[in-house]
């Protein structure tokens, strides 16, 4: 099983602000439903109360919680990512968030799918913090300016 991460981070790591995305890229936003159609998601409650529809189409939505009594309409709840792993199967889990769900499931993560943001968020409350000893970049694409002004590239690591 190769167990991904994705994800949109400054350059400061930043990754989300109030329990929402920074950044919202309509690109981004379509290769992200584009590269996890038919695997499973992983993530956090927090996460999972903050998509605007769920659970998310084509995808087996696994939610991790400490709260036993967590009901997540449509969704898979469990309590680590142990068991979130055995309940993926061999469908190549993408890991999605938030940050403490990031942090928990990088000793397992073999590929990591970052939209990397020419920018930073001074009031950031929520980091991706990985370290690059451990990777290495085996892909990426060239900057791209959205309309409305902010730089990305789509980098792919795999672990060292």
């Amino acid at each position: 099983m190769e167990v991904n991460l994705i994800v949109a981070a400054g350059r400061d790591g930043a990754i989300g602000k109030e329990g929402d995305l920074i950044w919202k890229i309509s690109e981004d936003l379509k290769r992200f439903k584009r590269l996890t159609m038919g695997h499973p998601l992983i993530m956090g409650r927090k996460t999972w109360e903050s998509l605007p529809k769920r659970p998310l189409p084509g995808r087996l939505n696994i939610v991790l919680s400490r709260d036993r009594n967590f009901i997540a309409e449509g969704a898979t709840v469990c309590a680590d990512p142990e068991e979130a792993l055995r309940l993926a199967g061999e469908g190549n889990p993408f890991v999605m968030g938030g940050a403490q769900i990031y942090n928990l499931f990088l000793p397992f993560v073999t590929c990591m799918y970052v939209t990397e943001i020419d920018a930073e968020c001074k009031d950031a409350d929520a980091y991706l913090a990985f370290s690059s000893d451990d990777w290495r970049e085996s892909e990426s694409e060239p900057w791209v300016t959205t309309p409305d002004g902010i730089r990305y590239r789509y980098v792919e690591y795999r672990r060292k």
